[in-house]
Parts: structure tokens; C-alpha cells; sequence
């Protein structure tokens, strides 16, 4: 085999009408990687995770581990939906951002080029008009995350200042407002 090629293992906790999935979450996929060699990495779908979980540390632990390989950017509320990125929950996508931009910019991450996808099947509305809102939200986000005060947010963490933190973080977030 070329050694060029690049492979993406994505995870999924369930899918409906399935009950067993054979790569059920993002360790099962990292582990599947460790074994097919440095040039295999794992695919994160937003839409593909349980309610709740925490998709930021995700991203954060697979940079550190060099095996983050791409994104399938949609929403979810209930599963696999493909809605709008960032429609529903921009908060956390704007988090994703965060530590994504914070890797990138980590010289002791060595995690390798990411790639992009919007991963979307509109139903309820123009799916022009959808994959418009998601690229302005995904940019949106990204831009956010670029103007995090990182040294701030890293001396609060380092004195456990939640408080500080937080507002830190939102701060960033409230600084830029998105318009359809």
C-alpha cells in the first residue's frame, strides 16, 4: 500500500433499528487505528453520539494521541439527524472549536492535516440554504475559538477558577453574534 493513504474509522454508539454496532465508540475506533498503522485516524460525526457525552474531550484526548482525523459536521438531537450545524446546541460547537484551535496551536500536539466534511440530508428545508447556515456557523465557531484569551483561560484553570473560566469562555462566545 502507498504510504500517502490515510484512513478514517468512524464510531457509532447505535443506529436505529440496530442493536450491536461492531465500532461503537471513539476508543473502539482508536484502538481499530493503533493497529492499522500510523496512517489511520478516527472520524468524529457529531451526530453520532449518545446524549450528553462530551464531544470536546473527545476531540481533545484523540489530538493528543496524534489520531484525529476528520469531522462529519450536522446536528443532532436525537441521534444521527443531520440538522444544521450549530443549530441546535452552539455552545458546544463553539467548544469543539476551542480545543481543536488549541491543539493546532500546541507544539507538542503532532496530530496530522483534519478533514472537513459536512455530513447533512435535509428533509425540512432548501439544502442550499442549510449548507449556507452550516458553513457560517462551522466558521463562526472557529473564528470564536480563535479569539478565546488563551493565557487567561490557562491561568484560571491552573488556579481551579471555574468562575473565571467560564467566563473566559463565554466572553469569546458572546463577543461575535450570527445572523441568518
Amino acid at each position: 500500500m502507498p504510504s500517502d493513504w490515510t484512513m478514517l474509522v468512524e464510531y457509532k454508539p447505535y443506529e436505529p433499528h440496530f442493536y450491536s454496532m461492531i465500532i461503537p465508540d471513539w476508543g473502539t475506533s482508536y484502538s481499530l487505528c493503533q493497529t492499522l498503522g500510523e496512517n489511520a485516524h478516527v472520524l468524529v460525526d457529531l451526530g453520532h453520539h449518545l446524549p450528553n457525552t462530551n464531544i470536546e474531550q473527545i476531540v481533545a484526548r484523540l489530538m493528543h494521541f496524534g489520531r484525529l482525523g476528520g469531522f462529519h459536521f450536522n446536528g443532532s438531537s436525537y441521534g444521527d439527524d443531520d440538522l444544521t450545524t450549530g443549530a441546535t446546541k452552539p455552545f458546544q460547537l463553539f467548544l469543539i472549536f476551542h480545543e481543536l484551535v488549541s491543539g493546532m496551536q500546541d507544539a507538542q500536539v503532532k496530530n496530522p492535516p483534519i478533514a472537513w466534511m459536512i455530513d447533512a440530508s435535509h428533509n425540512t428545508k432548501d439544502p442550499i440554504e442549510d449548507l449556507l447556515q452550516s458553513c457560517q456557523n462551522i466558521l463562526t465557531s472557529y473564528a470564536r475559538a480563535l479569539i478565546v484569551d488563551h493565557d487567561k483561560l490557562a491561568k484560571a484553570q491552573e488556579n481551579n477558577d471555574v468562575v473565571v473560566a467560564e467566563e473566559v469562555l463565554r466572553d469569546a462566545f458572546c463577543r461575535m453574534s450570527v445572523r441568518w
